[in-house]
């Protein structure tokens, strides 16, 4: 129910904004995650680059970094003889436990 909840969510937010879903992903994790690519056009004027960025500048994220790279480890770690985990061991990044 809290899948589909969050589906219905993030559709609704869609239709609000006067736009759609066109495709999506899936990872198995232990926790429900759900997020999106948002893609507009604007003159060049309204465009913002981030290549100015200076020291001290508001950096806005929408998730803790690294939260990725964790939903891959903990995939990894559940696989037999999976080659990305055998790295990290093997780099001693990680310990098996």
């Amino acid at each position: 129910i809290c899948t589909q909840e969050m589906v219905r969510g993030f559709r609704d937010a869609c239709v609000e904004a006067d736009t759609a879903i066109t495709g999506g992903q899936t990872v198995l994790n232990p926790w429900p995650i759900i997020g999106g690519v948002a893609t507009s056009v604007v003159t060049k004027d309204g465009y913002i680059s981030s290549d100015g960025a200076q020291p001290g500048d508001v950096l806005v994220l929408t998730k803790p970094i690294g939260t990725q790279v964790a939903v891959n480890v903990h995939e990894w770690k559940g696989r037999p003889n999976n080659r990305f985990w055998n790295q990290i061991v093997e780099k001693s990044v990680l310990t098996p436990e």
